[in-house]
């Protein structure tokens, strides 16, 4: 029963002298890793939300286009600004998330009851393959 005791005793002063600096070494090495990949996984997120984001916001030109056609007896708004002047969108419509303006064009080439609305895509430059188009 004393041999107990004393292994008890031990222990506890054992388990009181804290952590090695190699255990927190290993716990800091695991979070650097979760963290690297968790940030990675974050970042491809955001392009794809932006993508997402002109997306929305290309139809959202086009459909405002229509709309204000209809509503004027098929006159062809000759800007974004004409659309916003109307009532059919913001002000804070007219940028990507890029913060490149929309290329604007109506009638249009791709579809002549409507407009073409082009945000530069990612890279910024107009006429490139990341372009989104409302004619897709």
């Amino acid at each position: 029963m004393k041999k107990a005791r004393s292994w008890f005793r031990r222990r506890a002063r054992d388990v009181q002298r804290g952590f090695t600096l190699l255990e927190i070494m290993v716990v800091l090495a695991i979070m650097g890793i979760i963290v690297g990949v968790v940030s990675v996984q974050v970042v491809k997120q955001l392009k794809k939300a932006r993508i997402s984001a002109a997306r929305i916001g290309v139809k959202k030109i086009a459909d405002a286009t229509v709309r204000s056609m209809a509503g004027s007896g098929a006159t062809c708004p000759k800007s974004i600004e004409d659309l916003i002047a109307q009532g059919e969108l913001g002000k804070n419509d007219v940028k990507d998330p890029w913060g490149t303006p929309y290329a604007y064009k109506c009638p249009g080439t791709a579809d002549p009851d409507s407009a073409d609305v082009i945000s530069a895509g990612p890279d910024k430059q107009p006429g490139t393959e990341d372009d989104i188009k409302s004619a897709e």
